[in-house]
């Protein structure tokens, strides 16, 4: 899935209270650590491993409801909401920790993320 960017507080609420897991990138346009890590997110949203999560993006200095609302002040930084509720956070440009997020949200997309994590099953581990 190719990343949507997200034009309102209103699109925002309802993107994340719904039931499939969301990774949310917040980005400036002045933000050089933004800059680099934008393609990665894109790329890692087109994978098929990660077909079971949507992901946005929230460009902060035309969405400033958006950033009130979520408190985020450092750039980039990733947000995974599922039904509502946040389920992770990634800050800053490092492409690992933003893999690892988006692991997360895999997980909870998962009818049995709940079994898994109990299990122990590992992350999928792939190159950003």
């Amino acid at each position: 899935m190719a990343t949507k960017a997200i034009d309102s507080l209103a699109d925002f609420r309802k993107i994340i209270d719904g039931p499939k897991p969301v990774v949310v990138d917040f980005w400036a346009t002045w933000c050089g650590p933004c800059k680099m890590i934008g393609p990665v997110f894109k790329k890692l949203a087109e994978r098929p491993e990660f077909a079971g999560v949507e992901f946005y993006t929230v460009d902060a200095d035309e969405q400033p409801d958006i950033m009130d609302e979520v408190q985020v002040s450092s750039m980039p930084t990733f947000l995974a909401f599922k039904d509502g509720n946040k389920i992770g956070t990634s800050i800053g440009a490092i492409p690992k920790n933003l893999l690892e997020l988006i692991n997360k949200a895999v997980a909870a997309a998962s009818p049995k993320s709940e079994e898994a994590s109990a299990e122990g099953d590992a992350p999928i581990e792939s190159k950003a």
